[in-house]
């Protein structure tokens, strides 16, 4: 083989590397979202023709979306076999189609129920399966379903959106002066309202201790809460032993738990 063609091969063995590697950093990022359930909806409400819409509804029927901006219209709560759940009607604001599901997962409750506990007029986002779409009632079901957060009514007016803004787990302040970080998120962001006050009365490492201490009773409380809304776990301490089993749930393509 001439220089010529050993310089060609090595050229488009170094391209397709080159594709090999772009596809592995690509597909991982793919498979980890989900399309947007508000482009959806969008694009339903933009079409003209009864055939465009078929067309759109059919391409979203059975897979798995991301749906921002729903305003709670009602919620109401109950019980199946012993497992707790949440039905919720919400709407999508660029479109205005009424979105309903039920929410049945354990972390998704308890995002749900975490203060201040969700009511009408409050807004969450949420990853669904479209179920099904019905384009005379403007009515979209989402089954199974995951809450991702409790959301904002409508997109932010300029500006970048963080993540603490809208979700209770993102980090708001961070103690790096003690032996060991600490990261406050949204839900504890009360704890540092008094920074310096108590920086100066307990000094550095006493106050990475109280953000410590502080944050773990409020995991811990958050843990009972969960405990109690898990109809998985086994009442151990009432003696059930022969307790029955647990109902099968819906799952979606990732474990929220």
């Amino acid at each position: 083989m001439g220089t010529g063609a050993v310089m060609l091969l090595g050229t488009r063995l170094g391209r397709l590397g080159l594709l090999v590697a772009c596809l592995l950093l690509v597909v991982p990022v793919a498979l980890g979202s989900a399309p947007s359930g508000n482009d959806v909806l969008r694009d339903l409400k933009l079409a003209k023709k009864p055939a465009e819409r078929k067309a759109i509804i059919d391409e979203a029927l059975g897979k798995q979306h991301f749906l921002r901006y729903l305003s709670v219209q009602s919620l109401s709560q109950g019980d199946s076999n012993g497992a707790p759940f949440i039905d919720l009607m919400t709407k999508e604001p660029s479109s205005g189609m009424t979105v309903k599901f039920k929410v049945v997962k354990t972390q998704s409750l308890i995002k749900l129920k975490e203060a201040p506990e969700t009511q009408v007029g409050d807004a969450v986002a949420v990853t669904g399966v479209i179920q099904s779409v019905d384009p005379v009632k403007w009515e979209m079901v989402l089954s199974p379903v995951i809450v991702r957060f409790k959301d904002r009514a409508s997109p932010k007016m300029g500006g970048r959106e963080m993540v603490y803004e809208v979700d209770s787990a993102g980090i708001v302040y961070s103690f790096t002066g003690g032996k060991e970080p600490v990261n406050v998120s949204k839900r504890d962001e009360d704890l540092v309202q008094n920074e310096a006050q108590m920086l100066e009365k307990l000094g550095k490492e006493g106050w990475a201790k109280y953000l410590k201490d502080e944050i773990a009773k409020r995991d811990e409380a958050a843990k009972i809460e969960r405990n109690k809304l898990n109809v998985y776990r086994k009442e151990k301490d009432a003696g059930l032993t022969n307790a029955p089993a647990a109902p099968v749930q819906n799952v979606i393509t990732e474990d929220e738990d």
